[in-house]
């Protein structure tokens, strides 16, 4: 067989999953959705390559292998943004210009484009919905997203975020073929659960995007903005018992931009405004370990609290505590029947 599609999975209007390898270059170029476009190959031998894809939310995740040298004439349908970038030494060139290591590539629906991609190449891509995301904007943020998917062509370099956005991508897709490392999004998987994750999900990739073109940006935010960010946010995991999973969240509550709140955070704490709510998270999982009686298993802790990569919130909770979940739950007796050491007492003869 020629073309081959595995795990196709439709289990809800939010979610899509398929992944296609292909073994003929046209056949490469007719498995990308929401696309039109047309590959030339360029370098001698038999093609091979795949396509990894997940639908999430109005996001549009992909991974694209190709093993020969290909022109691709590409053209994004719809009213989407398209957002392209390699982890590679090898650089793909893009209209016949060399896209830098660390700079990622946009182009909105309509616009059609040239792409120069090395043979043996990966690419990570996101097709956005351009409304999908509309939500996740507050404040200035919402201006600074409605024209930066109209007019960005390519953003400023940056391999933090490429990197992120990259791993993001390989923990959804789970592709151990990936330059990025074999990765798997929680052990058990199911798709209902993955679909369950989109908010989250939706909520990273914002705070990404946003941290890309902020460097394009300052601004200036007083003491008193500072104290009142903070203490809204405070107040509102007091009155509620509730811990905010995403910045969006953190953004609605204090009414502020992403970048805002990073500043308010960084001024008030010394700490990212993530770092500061997972570390709130990370203390409410540890005292549910701890209670006597409890059945909550540590992957479902994870993903109700917003960790959706069961190694990465291991490494964050050793990280702070000193001690992984398995051996917090493993001390619990100890930790409720401290021993109390007492100084002996001398008896004059």
């Amino acid at each position: 067989m020629a073309f081959l599609k595995q795990h196709q999975v439709n289990t809800a209007p939010a979610l899509e999953r398929c992944k296609s390898f292909t073994f003929d270059v046209n056949q490469q170029a007719e498995s990308l959705r929401q696309w039109e476009q047309r590959y030339n190959q360029h370098s001698n031998g038999t093609f091979s390559g795949y396509l990894d894809e997940l639908t999430l939310g109005g996001v549009h995740f992909f991974e694209e292998f190709t093993n020969r040298t290909l022109q691709q004439q590409c053209c994004v349908k719809h009213d989407n943004l398209w957002l392209g970038f390699s982890l590679q030494t090898q650089r793909p060139k893009i209209n016949n210009n060399i896209v830098a290591a660390g700079q990622i590539m946009t182009r909105p629906s309509g616009i059609e484009f040239e792409l120069i991609t090395p043979p043996d190449f990966h690419i990570y891509g996101l097709v956005i919905n351009k409304h999908s995301l509309d939500s996740e904007m507050i404040g200035a943020d919402y201006d600074l997203w409605q024209n930066t998917s109209s007019h960005l062509q390519m953003s400023k370099p940056s391999s933090y975020v490429s990197y992120e956005l990259a791993k993001l991508i390989s923990l959804l897709l789970g592709n151990s073929n990936s330059p990025i490392g074999s990765t798997q999004l929680l052990k058990d998987a199911a798709p209902e659960r993955l679909a369950s994750l989109t908010p989250l999900i939706t909520s990273k990739v914002a705070d990404l995007l946003m941290q890309t073109e902020y460097q394009q940006h300052d601004i200036s935010i007083s003491q008193q903005t500072t104290r009142r960010v903070i203490t809204e946010i405070t107040k509102h995991i007091e009155d509620t018992g509730e811990y905010p999973l995403t910045i969006t969240e953190l953004c609605k509550i204090a009414n502020i931009s992403r970048r805002a709140l990073q500043y308010c955070f960084e001024q008030g704490f010394g700490v990212s405004p993530i770092q500061y709510i997972r570390g709130c998270r990370l203390n409410e999982i540890r005292r549910i370990l701890l209670k006597e009686g409890n059945q909550n298993s540590i992957a479902d802790l994870a993903l109700n609290f917003g960790f959706f990569h069961i190694s990465t919130f291991n490494a964050h909770y050793k990280e702070l505590f000193g001690e992984t979940p398995t051996q917090t739950i493993q001390r619990a007796d100890h930790y409720h029947h401290p021993l109390i050491s007492q100084p002996s007492l001398s008896i004059s003869k």
